[in-house]
């Protein structure tokens, strides 16, 4: 025989145990978790901590551009040979590429003296790319930690005024119903209501019946209610689902009392299965109460439908109990079930009450608390303000807060604590609707820095292939039509279009990382060029005075 089992308490979930995930045991995330800390905006610690990497890295820097710029300069110098030479050894390839090696051993001309600083400086590039994509992980988790701080924090305020209720040794709060029953007014309308008490438990109370039926009043604000009562509004509805279950586990128990006082065989009915036997057991596997129950009706029918005193109790045609014979025939069932009717819909009344009170009381400042949190750690930046979450790409298609699956692609399982429930998650992000929005105008960006990052890059491109043009054409006999001339001018392009899909993969952190560090490469290029111009220029000028000198005054005399 089945009950229901009715609420005994309205709990809100504590959602400050989402444990902490610590950065990996990279020094580049503690760097920038640093940098941000102090400069308290993520877009700028992002910036500082760019021209920071750029700072370690320059001289590296300075010896690849500067060699780069010497050798375009060198490559002018020998412009007019190089160009004798092609049109010299047109037709032998080879012999042209000795000639033109001659010729850069000659003039200190040297192909791969900027290669080891570039290789450098890209391991460098590789490392930050993990790097940040560690610290995202670890500040997508943090803001969620310090969010389910806020939510329990505001929840312990409510402790204090006496209206939650939090139990020694447990993650949850309980609702206080008596504060819920006061606060709507509903005080005489419940037994077991007292003044001051903290009664959690909703199976302490039980239902003033007559004012309840006469007043109407808790009828009309919770209507729902009044599916439990008959069409008069009198006394219980025995046709309602629910107490309808409760009536059929009581029937059922009293057809096979009947039956075994008729001389009935209950054990081969259970053999046979037409009758069910169900166990109540303790937390020490004890059977404590069984319960036996028709599994088969039409099975059963045949076994009685010679007993008029036991085929009264059914509808042979429908195959159904007569519920209604029995609690005519039983006081003592409808006794039994009128008093568990009462009870259940002083239940119900009293979950009504609550989670009205759950939802338009507590839980509003809970999820504002969470909310507010969020907007306050959010990895936002007064430099970036188009962008809600840096640590997302700068794209409308993207939602600002991660899903829980995004979540878990990026710390993993192991670390996502109570944020796998996915009732958890939305409860925290429940006043965050905006950050989950998708679509111009919505989502986390307008692709400005998936642009910036392109165009940057492009630039940066541009002027190292500028000064690299003459070295291209004159590096083979094809001149334009080389090899390494058309792979550079692929790569013209090929290096901003990976640089915008790194932009549009990772996030707009690592956005705001490429165009700053391309920025100070094409100004740190442009600086330098100008300076190795400069002093090149200079040492012409001194060897062009050098010799003018030794021809006007010839060899000097010992």
């Amino acid at each position: 025989m089945g009950l229901i089992n009715l609420l005994t308490s309205i709990y809100f979930p504590s959602l400050g145990n989402l444990s902490e995930i610590a950065i990996e045991n990279d020094w580049i995330c503690q760097v920038i978790n640093w940098l941000i800390t102090f400069v308290g905006d993520v877009g700028l610690g992002i910036i500082v901590f760019t021209v920071i990497l750029k700072l370690i890295t320059l001289p590296l820097d300075i010896f690849s551009r500067a060699s780069t710029k010497k050798n375009a300069l060198k490559m002018e110098m020998m412009k007019d040979d190089l160009e004798k030479l092609k049109k010299q050894y047109k037709n032998n390839e080879q012999l042209y590429q000795q000639k033109m090696m001659a010729l850069y051993k000659k003039n200190g001309y040297s192909a791969f003296s900027a290669c080891l600083p570039t290789i450098v400086t890209l391991v460098f590039f590789i490392i930050v790319i993990g790097a940040f994509n560690s610290y995202s992980r670890f500040a997508d988790k943090a803001v969620f930690v310090k969010m389910g701080s806020a939510y329990d924090e505001s929840l312990n305020e409510f402790v204090d005024d006496g209206i939650l209720i939090k139990e020694d040794g447990t993650s949850a709060y309980k609702l206080n119903i008596n504060k819920a029953i006061e606060n709507k007014n509903f005080t005489a309308y419940f037994n077991g209501y007292s003044e001051g008490q903290s009664n959690i438990e909703i199976e302490t109370y039980s239902l003033n019946w007559d004012l309840f039926l006469q007043d109407k009043t808790l009828l009309e604000t919770y209507p729902k209610l009044k599916e439990y009562l008959n069409e008069e509004v009198t006394s219980l509805n025995e046709s309602n689902g629910d107490l309808l279950n409760r009536i059929n586990s009581l029937c059922h128990d009293y057809i096979i009392d009947r039956f075994m006082m008729n001389g009935g065989d209950v054990d081969a009915l259970l053999g046979e299965g037409v009758i069910r036997k169900d166990e109540v057991k303790n937390e020490e596997n004890e059977v404590i109460t069984t319960y036996l129950y028709i599994r088969d009706i039409e099975g059963f029918i045949k076994k009685v439908e010679t007993n008029e005193h036991l085929i009264k109790y059914f509808d042979v045609e429908k195959k159904e109990i007569k519920h209604g014979v029995i609690l005519d025939e039983s006081s003592e069932i409808r006794y039994v079930f009128e008093d568990f009717g009462k009870n259940f819909v002083c239940a119900q009344a009293i979950t009504f009450i609550g989670e009205e009170y759950k939802e338009n009381v507590v839980l509003p400042v809970a999820r504002k608390a969470s909310a507010d949190a969020y907007e306050k750690n959010a990895s936002r930046s007064v430099i970036f303000p188009w962008v809600k979450n840096l640590w997302v790409v700068d794209s409308p298609f993207s939602r600002a807060i991660p899903t829980i699956q995004d979540l878990e692609n990026s710390i993993g399982a192991e670390n996502m604590g109570s944020l796998k429930d996915e009732n958890v998650y939305n409860e925290l992000t429940a006043g965050l609707a905006n950050y989950k929005e998708t679509g111009f105008g919505k989502g986390n960006g307008w692709f400005i820095l998936v642009a910036l990052s392109i165009l940057t890059m492009l630039g940066s491109t541009l002027i190292m292939n500028k000064q690299q043009k003459t070295q291209m054409e004159l590096s083979s006999v094809d001149g334009e039509n080389s090899t390494a001339a058309s792979t550079q001018k692929m790569m013209t392009w090929m290096m901003p279009i990976m640089f915008g899909i790194f932009a549009f993969i990772y996030s707009a952190a690592f956005s705001i990382y490429m165009i700053t560090s391309s920025l100070l490469s094409t100004g740190f290029t442009l600086l330098i060029n100008y300076l190795v111009e400069l002093s090149f220029k200079k040492k012409l000028e001194k060897e062009a005075e050098e010799k003018a000198s030794k021809a006007k005054y010839g060899k000097r005399r010992d």
